[in-house]
Order: C-alpha cells, then sequence, then structure tokens
C-alpha cells in the first residue's frame, strides 16, 4: 500500500477554544497527506465550539464531530480513539497548529523505519504570535526494544506529551489516558506505550505549532492537580518494580526528577497543608540523591539545595523573585 492511500485518524480533544479553533481545524483540513479523518470531540465546550465543529462538518466529509458530556482531555481523547477507524493516529489540541506536511512527514518516517511511534519536534509560540522555541538541525534517531522504555523513563526526548507524535493504531491496544489527572497524564500515556517496547523514531523537524496562550502561564498558583505528578511516578514505580525490575535504578532517578520537579512547583504556594508532601519529597531525594543524573543545570543546582537542606531558603528566595 502506497502512504497516500493510509488512513490516519487526527483525534482533537475541544474545550473552551473558539477563538482558536478555526485555525486549527484549517490547518489540519490543509494537511499534503490527503487521506485523513478529522474526530473532533467537543467535551460540553460552553462557548460556541460545538456549533464551529458542526459547521466544519457540513464543508468537509472527513470530519467527525462527536459531543459528549465534560470528561476533561483525557477522556475527550479516549472517546477519540474508541471512533478512530485509521492505521495511525495523532493527537492535536484545539488551539494548537499542525504544519501543513505533518502528517505527510510523520507517516513517511513511519513506514520508512517501521515505527510503532513516530516524534518530531514543536515551534512554541506565545500570545503574540512570536516564536519562542524552534528545533535545530534536523536529525533522525531510532530506539528498539528496551531503549524506547528508558527514553521515556528518563523523560527524555519530548515524551511527556502525546502531541507531535504518531501513532500505530494497533500499539494503543488496552492503553488509555487516565482520566480524572489534569497534569503528566500525557507523559505515563507515552510511558505505557514504551512499555510495549516499541520501536520509536525521533525525527528533529518541525511539525506542530504549540500557541503558548496567556492564561496557561507557568506563575499561575499552586493546586491540587499537581499531586498528579507524584500519582503518576508512582504507578510508572509500581510497573517497573513489576514487569523490569532490572531497571530500577533508572526508576529511582525518575523519582528523584520528579520530586525536584514538584519541589519545584511547590514554591508557589505556602499553604501549611503541603508542608507534610515537602518534607516527603526531601526525603526522598536525600535518600536516592545516589541514582540522579540531572537533565539540566537547574535541577543539578536543585538537588544539591534538596540534600544539603537548603530548600526552605530556595522556596523563600523563589517566593520573593516571582511570587510576592
Amino acid at each position: 500500500m502506497e502512504n497516500k492511500d493510509i488512513l490516519v485518524s487526527i483525534i482533537v480533544p475541544v474545550y473552551g477554544t473558539e477563538a482558536y479553533l478555526p485555525a486549527c481545524i484549517e490547518s489540519i483540513r490543509n494537511q499534503s497527506h490527503k487521506n485523513i479523518e478529522i474526530i473532533l470531540v467537543d467535551d460540553q465546550s460552553p462557548d460556541k465550539c460545538p456549533e464551529i465543529c458542526d459547521r466544519y462538518a457540513q464543508i468537509d466529509s472527513r470530519i467527525l464531530v462527536i459531543h459528549q458530556k465534560n470528561k476533561g482531555v483525557s477522556g475527550a481523547r479516549n472517546t477519540g480513539i474508541e471512533h478512530a477507524t485509521g492505521a495511525y493516529i495523532t493527537f492535536v489540541d484545539s488551539d494548537d497548529e499542525l504544519f501543513p506536511n505533518a502528517v505527510g512527514t510523520l507517516l513517511r518516517d513511519a513506514m520508512t523505519y517501521g515505527a510503532d511511534i513516530v516524534s518530531a519536534d514543536m515551534q512554541i509560540c506565545d500570545s503574540r504570535g512570536s516564536v519562542i522555541h524552534t528545533c535545530g538541525y534536523e536529525e533522525y534517531r531510532c530506539y528498539q526494544d528496551d531503549a524506547s522504555l528508558l527514553l521515556s523513563l528518563n523523560g527524555e526526548e519530548n515524551t511527556n506529551s502525546a502531541c507531535s507524535k504518531l501513532f500505530k493504531t494497533e500499539l494503543l491496544n488496552g492503553i488509555r489516558f487516565e482520566e480524572g489527572k489534569t497534569n503528566h497524564e500525557d507523559g505515563f500515556f507515552i510511558f505505557q506505550c514504551c512499555m510495549k517496547k516499541p520501536t520509536l523514531v525521533l525525527h528533529n523537524v518541525l511539525v506542530y505549532r504549540y500557541n503558548y496562550r496567556p492564561d496557561s502561564g507557568s506563575r499561575e498558583t499552586f493546586s491540587d492537580k499537581y499531586l498528579s505528578m507524584l500519582y503518576f511516578c508512582d504507578r510508572k514505580k509500581e510497573l517497573v518494580a513489576a514487569r523490569y525490575p532490572q531497571y530500577m535504578e533508572q526508576s529511582h532517578n525518575m523519582e528523584v526528577r520528579t520530586n525536584l520537579q514538584f519541589l519545584d512547583v511547590l514554591c508557589r504556594t505556602m499553604e501549611r497543608k503541603y508542608y507534610g508532601l515537602q518534607k516527603q519529597c526531601i526525603r526522598t531525594v536525600r535518600e536516592l540523591y545516589r541514582y540522579h543524573k540531572p537533565v539540566n543545570d537547574h535541577y543539578k543546582m536543585l538537588a544539591l539545595v534538596v540534600k544539603y537542606g537548603l530548600y526552605p531558603l530556595y522556596k523563600w528566595a523563589v517566593r520573593m523573585k516571582y511570587y510576592k
């Protein structure tokens, strides 16, 4: 079968993005690879998104619109997976856009390398449309068997987002996004895929435009949604211990990294109800410090701060700079 004959399902969870949705849908409709089905899952959006979806379905027969009671992004994506009929699946958030050759590029890579997952890069733009991140030189890397699992476990190479990727549909048998969680659910989804030891191709090329929205700023206050970071960390630990005990050192590294990330986010609040979690995270980092392989200089520094009992001072300094 030629690439042009392969059907690709594009799943778009839709909620509260009426200002961005038309551009998102147009970017998908205008893909160079034409054999696509576009599954728009209206997750009980309170604005004009439902009408926008229905209007596009009337002018493009490739579009399937599903209206459902609100289940969150994970629930909407799962609904899309259940209705997908393509040989491959990709996900697009309804306030983002695809580059014109996105599906064609990802599919060509999947066929060339026999890949179960193809992961490409994102262009990140701020609220004014200015580019704040783009990829460097183009390159390919291929991971097989345990290598793809370790890549995910180490949190490397864009393994924490379901977007800008193409998944073989049969790989997702028995795998779904965990509903009821709104943070780090993508990373756990990718991790479950990598537990199957797929062939994973990384192609450092732009296929996806991520629009950094003003209401998703990094200075938002702390909330219980961030507890999902520790929840998914525990889930990963349990799965590795049960199925791949030979990788417990890598699991400990993942645990240290996640606890450091949580401590970073915890700087946004001084509520006493989180003090117990703060102490727990500090204890975990100290106990497992020898397994830590920092992903960057910031977390190398933060690990030392925690190890030598300086986290309260660090938290105070961060709050003084960003959260006064």
